[in-house]
């Protein structure tokens, strides 16, 4: 998907402490924007127009692979925002 998304885990899983700052954001009212100042705050250039662009950019992608093109667009694409803190979080579960 997007490099920012490898950066982000890689760093991640080599730094507990960044970790923690990471997931400690999603428990706040503006969960996105404090992750992207994290992860900023961390040497990680992503603001959330990037997350909601990788999404919306794969499902593009798949729709100009299908043989003769996607007629319909999908009605919603997969959010690699949550994607992301699913594999954060189980980085805690892996140690």
């Amino acid at each position: 998907m997007q490099n920012f998304l490898d950066e982000i885990y890689e760093n991640a899983k080599a730094d507990k402490v960044f970790l923690t700052e990471l997931l400690f954001t999603l428990q706040g009212e503006n969960a996105m924007f404090d992750f992207c100042l994290c992860a900023q705050k961390h040497g990680v250039d992503v603001t959330v127009g990037d997350f909601l662009d990788a999404g919306e950019s794969y499902s593009c992608n798949q729709l100009k692979s299908t043989n003769g093109g996607g007629v319909n667009p999908y009605a919603y694409f997969d959010d690699p925002f949550e994607m992301l803190c699913v594999q954060l979080e189980s980085l805690l579960i892996d140690k």
